[in-house]
């Protein structure tokens, strides 16, 4: 259980930043290394992005 909101909350967060990057609120150097720091916070092992 713990799992699947961990999951729902990094790909909720994966379009936030999507969509930031869209908007050029964001560089793609930044993207990625938010991405990385969402990824060991929410344990997730594999990125298919």
């Amino acid at each position: 259980m713990t799992n699947d909101i961990n999951n729902s909350a990094f790909v909720y967060s994966v379009n936030l930043l999507r969509l930031l990057l869209k908007m050029q609120l964001i560089t793609q150097e930044e993207y990625e290394r938010i991405l990385e720091i969402s990824a060991a916070h929410y344990g997730t092992e594999k990125i298919y992005v």
